[in-house]
């Protein structure tokens, strides 16, 4: 966000020299790309390319162009902007901001779709931070960067290697809008930064401490988007806890088998009655059968969320 005010200066202190008595600088914000000309005509230099999501200032008109201020003055066709007046702004650039991600998701190679479409959302947190909009705006802003950057993370030897992009702009969701559906997505995005314990086989205490951040996660997001996701979570994992420390090898503990065994029947209950009729509440009735039963789970070769 320091970028954009920064930016904003920039455009602010070139207006400020480059006004005229053709008209004082109207602030407003690109919804699709557009080539900067060096004057009002197609047929001139091109000095730059506005960006969907990007300030920008509009001064003046000629024709069919409109003179623009963005870190560097210019000319763009008078069209694919939205001046921050119009009442319609937050609605219209959100709408721009969902066509870009729905291109990033649909077609390969589309990052800088990607990073339009979270342009886009950052400046309805940034220019309308009271629109009915800014809470969805920043998580999606955020979140599509951070969903990208981490794919772009190289893999580690072991989870305890393992590196996460910035969450800065994720947890300002939770600070700034906290108690929202956006909030518990945020915190949910953000469990997988506590997946660096180890492999579960080698170290089943690695798998205790993650029921444990999912049960925290429930706790303070009863109601949320992934509360129930996250209930079936921590229930798989006591399963595989079960397992772990139920079957023949130097694991095996039967007071912990027990204490699991036990905690897998009343967390499967508690689904059912908090998230009935959901796909979790029924998996996790499913796990529950198998414990109860003592058939023991597939424990996976690498911790789920990407391994290391």
């Amino acid at each position: 966000m320091k970028l954009r005010i920064v930016a904003m200066g920039v455009l602010l202190a070139a207006a400020c020299l480059g006004q005229d008595a053709q008209g004082a600088l109207q602030k407003a914000v690109a919804l699709a790309p557009a080539i900067l000309y060096l004057s009002p005509d197609k047929a001139s230099a091109k000095v730059g390319q506005i960006r969907p999501g990007m300030d920008i200032g509009v001064q003046s008109s000629s024709g069919n162009f409109v003179q623009i201020f963005s870190g560097a003055s210019g000319w763009i066709e008078n069209q694919g902007y939205v001046t921050l007046d119009n009442p319609q702004a937050p609605e219209l650039i959100f709408g721009a901001a969902v066509g870009y991600e729905n291109q990033a998701e649909t077609l390969s190679g589309q990052d800088e779709a990607a990073r339009d479409a979270s342009r886009l959302y950052l400046s309805i947190y940034s220019d309308f931070p009271a629109s009915t909009r800014a809470a969805e705006a920043l998580y999606r802003g955020a979140e599509i960067p951070w969903e990208v950057k981490l794919s772009e993370m190289p893999r580690r030897r072991t989870p305890e290697e393992r590196q996460f992009p910035d969450d800065s702009m994720l947890r300002r969701v939770e600070s700034k809008y906290p108690g929202t559906p956006w909030a518990a997505r945020a915190a949910y995005q953000l469990i997988i930064e506590h997946f660096t314990c180890g492999d579960w086989t080698e170290k089943p205490q690695c798998v205790e401490k993650e029921i444990g951040r999912y049960r925290d996660y429930v706790g303070k997001y009863p109601s949320g988007p992934y509360s129930a996701e996250a209930a079936y979570d921590a229930l798989y994992r006591e399963a595989i806890a079960w397992t772990l420390y139920s079957r023949p090898g130097a694991l095996q503990n039967s007071g912990k088998a027990a204490q699991y065994k036990r905690q897998v029947a009343a967390d499967a209950d508690a689904l059912a009655r908090n998230y009935p009729s959901t796909d979790w509440a029924a998996q996790a009735a499913l796990l529950a059968f198998k414990v109860e039963r003592g058939t023991p789970l597939e424990v996976p070769a690498a911790t789920p969320l990407g391994g290391p």
